[in-house]
């Protein structure tokens, strides 16, 4: 029997011997392993900027999500780094706290920086590309208010959100204009919006219409304190008799604003570099008001009974109608304003704080704001460790950045900036001929006779506290627009019941 050999092909080539292709293959492998060594050695050295690259998805206009390095924080003053435990003494400049931002300091042309980390999927971290793909799972386009209600019941009516307080005092089930005061979100920017919302809504829905019928009787109710949803129990709101909506703010920008005021503002205390590096590395406090890892996705969270199924951005993102950013006011505003169906001088208003400026009186002790800053060293710390630590805030405010987008969107983006500019004129008329009749809050008079007159002055002047002050100035430069834009909106099908 004639056996073939194996290292012959059917052509008649010949293969190595047995041996020689052992000693090949040996040779081959040894090769391998030196040129894997020489790249580990090579990764070793050079590896390090894949493994912490400081990145920022940049949103434009045309919904394309780009990466570009981003080496420090915005809206702060940088400091050179001091031994641990130095003092810094404070910045003079007038750079505004970041609590209350003042319309015109919105980003123009609807473009904004988010800061976020991305590494590649080897290391075990979501690429640039897995980020953008669960931003854009997360977000979505908020619907105009009774557009959403009329999908479900044809016959509900416009402002059904407007309900007196005894119908909204139901804990059972939540009503009235609902927003969720975070600390240092512009938080009272938002309340006193909602409260503009409340009176000049009531003031206009107890009033005849062309049918001669109130569409409303008495005052809308609104909650604006600062509370958290779970506790406000908004989980278990009723959608077709309230509006939900809150403002949400760059984390790492938000904790630092809430060091700033609650402990070196309010408490006097100075600020160090290990302090604020303290608080950023262990907000474990577990009052509200304390910084907290997350802080914002737990003070907005609707809590649910399939919580293990979705996480608190999803719940976050469907379960409002609208969160507005921080950065992003002026489209924020008017958005709200679309959405809501109400004239755009009801979403005008003075900002009460400023660095620089006062906190608290009429009632309360007057704060003196003192101006923040970083160092290099936190700033670092702040692209790197934080985010990880607060990779829920910044998933929430990724998504709702792309949710307005999606909202200006859908609404019209010229339409929305038209709008904006109508705002700013609006703003500007009001600052115009608003700002000396104006009594805010603080400073306040050292002298007890003029303290007591400046006190009454301030309860005429603001709905409490620095909320809302200059209102009635207000509605009387802005009568002649808030009227024409509520006939636009009433001989609209959104003003018909």
């Amino acid at each position: 029997m004639v056996v073939k050999n194996p290292f012959k092909a059917e052509s008649g080539r010949r293969f190595l011997s047995p041996t020689k292709a052992r000693r090949l293959s040996l040779c081959i492998i040894i090769a391998i392993a030196i040129g894997a060594v020489g790249l580990l050695f090579l990764d070793n050295k050079q590896g390090k900027k894949y493994l912490k690259p400081s990145t920022s998805i940049q949103k434009k206009s045309n919904d394309n999500i780009i990466l570009a390095s981003s080496s420090d924080t915005t809206d702060i003053q940088h400091r050179p780094s001091k031994k641990g435990g130095d003092a810094v003494g404070s910045n003079s400049n007038k750079e505004e706290d970041g609590e209350e931002l003042q319309l015109n300091a919105a980003v123009d042309k609807f473009e904004t920086t988010d800061t976020m980390n991305a590494s590649p999927s080897d290391s075990g971290n979501p690429t640039p590309t897995d980020m953008s793909m669960e931003i854009e799972h997360k977000s979505r386009a908020y619907p105009i208010w009774i557009d959403k209600q009329r999908a479900v019941n044809s016959n509900s009516r416009p402002y059904g959100w407007c309900v007196s307080e005894d119908l909204a005092s139901n804990v059972k089930s939540p009503k009235g204009l609902l927003f969720v005061k975070v600390h240092k979100c512009s938080s009272s920017t938002g309340a006193g919006v909602t409260l503009r919302i409340q009176d000049g809504l009531s003031k206009r829905l107890n009033q005849p219409n062309q049918n001669q019928t109130a569409l409303a009787h008495g005052t809308c109710f609104a909650n604006y304190d600062h509370a958290t949803a779970r506790d406000l129990r908004f989980e278990k709101r009723d959608p077709s008799q309230s509006f939900l909506w809150s403002i949400v703010r760059e984390p790492a920008q938000r904790t630092l604003s809430h060091y700033f005021y609650f402990d070196v503002s309010s408490r006097n205390d100075t600020a160090t570099e290990d302090g604020i590096m303290t608080v950023l590395k262990f907000p474990t406090h577990p009052r509200p008001w304390h910084p907290q890892h997350n802080y914002q996705s737990k003070y907005l969270d609707l809590p649910s009974q399939n919580e293990q199924s979705s996480s608190s951005t999803e719940r976050i993102i469907n379960g409002y109608d609208f969160l507005g950013v921080s950065e992003r006011m002026e489209e924020s505003l008017v958005v709200l304003a679309m959405l809501a169906q109400i004239p755009l001088t009801d979403v005008v208003v003075f900002f009460s704080k400023i660095a620089g400026g006062y906190d608290g009186g009429n009632g309360k002790s007057c704060v003196k704001l003192k101006n923040k800053w970083t160092t290099p060293k936190i700033d670092e710390y702040i692209h790197g460790d934080y985010q990880s630590a607060n990779k829920d805030d910044y998933l929430l405010y990724n998504a709702a950045q792309r949710s307005l987008d999606k909202t200006i969107d859908a609404l019209g983006r010229k339409r929305v900036e038209e709008n904006v500019e109508l705002l700013r004129s609006l703003q500007q008329q009001n600052e115009e001929q608003c700002a000396s009749k104006v009594t805010m809050p603080c400073p306040e008079p050292e002298d007890e006779q003029e303290k007591r007159e400046h006190i009454r002055l301030v309860k005429e002047s603001c709905y409490f506290s620095d909320i809302g002050c200059g209102h009635a100035c207000t509605d009387e430069v802005l009568a002649d627009n808030g009227e024409k834009e509520w006939a636009s909106i009433l001989s609209s099908s959104y003003g018909q019941g």
